[in-house]
């Protein structure tokens, strides 16, 4: 399968070499190529159509250990809404092995179809359902995409403005449109979720703005925020979140994939602006439960060789 990933101290929930097996799908034209995943028998299928997808499957179980313990605590038909679901990988964890019911939101329209792909090829249609729009802080925003390359499976793509500190020239435009998660749901055009992901690479900070009217009525249970240090918008964030009562799992943050930090210094940074990662955020301590309990399938020897340094 393509390059092999980069070997992990964390164990994996699964080898993905050891689950999975290449297809082709001949009734569509073109043909599609498919990786196909079996989870203790539940079938997962994702289309690849370029390395960078490929380089997603392959590294399923080991980019980001964490999010899949959060998308396996999900009980069946929860809802939940995938802010930047890139080509779907997450989205589709969660609506087949999980039997959540996805909103997947992702506006650059080479991931989108990708996205779209690997729902017809689970047959999830009924279960996820994909669109090519952006989430933000205005009921309606039309604007552009500006990528970082034009590419399937790639991301740092911004709506509107840029992120970072980047030039302009070289980047192509996609026309593209953005809504609020307050305007979505008070519309009734998607119900309220009961966990939400948050993955837009630097515009996290305008997501949160269009959803604190759900935010103050304790919606959803759990909010999975992609944090960068580097980036003051998405620190103040975390700083509203922490002093509105929402509530971090320490655990969560210390399993990493370069293995396991120790939680008094990851909770201080989370606190102090200098975490970098993916946090997940409840009102209620047992929504993060999860985190704590996904340890016990390690055993002793594997914690021990995952422990870090502070």
């Amino acid at each position: 399968m393509g390059n092999e990933p980069k070997p992990w101290v964390t164990p994996p929930r699964h080898d993905v070499k050891k689950v999975s097996r290449l297809k082709k799908l001949e009734a569509p034209f073109p043909p599609l190529e498919l990786v196909e995943l079996n989870l203790d028998g539940v079938l997962l299928r994702y289309c690849y159509s370029s390395p960078e997808s490929l380089w997603r499957i392959e590294t399923l179980f080991t980019k980001e250990p964490g999010t899949i313990d959060w998308l396996q605590s999900f009980a069946p038909d929860e809802e939940f809404i995938d802010v930047g679901a890139n080509v779907g990988m997450y989205s589709m964890y969660a609506g087949v092995v999980s039997r959540a019911r996805v909103h997947a939101f992702e506006p650059e329209s080479q991931n989108y179809a990708e996205l779209c792909r690997s729902i017809f090829l689970n047959q999830a249609q009924e279960r996820i359902l994909g669109f090519c729009a952006a989430i933000g802080e205005q009921k309606v925003e039309l604007s552009r995409l500006l990528l970082s390359k034009f590419t399937t499976g790639g991301s740092f793509h911004d709506f509107g403005e840029p992120s970072r500190d980047y030039p302009l020239d070289g980047r192509f435009a996609q026309g593209s449109v953005a809504f609020a998660l307050d305007y979505l749901v008070d519309s009734g055009a998607v119900p309220p979720p009961d966990h939400v992901k948050i993955d837009v690479d630097g515009h996290e900070h305008k997501v949160i703005a269009g959803m604190k009217g759900l935010l103050a009525r304790g919606i959803p249970r759990s909010l999975l925020l992609e944090c960068d240090a580097n980036l003051p918008a998405t620190r103040a964030v975390v700083d509203w979140l922490l002093a509105a009562g929402w509530q971090v799992n320490p655990d969560q943050l210390r399993l990493t994939r370069e293995g396991l930090r120790p939680a008094g210094a990851v909770m201080d940074e989370l606190k102090k602006g200098a975490f970098t990662g993916n946090a997940v955020f409840a009102r209620r301590p047992g929504d993060l439960d999860y985190a704590t309990r996904a340890l016990d399938r390690f055993s002793a020897a594997d914690l021990d060789k995952m422990r870090l340094a502070g």
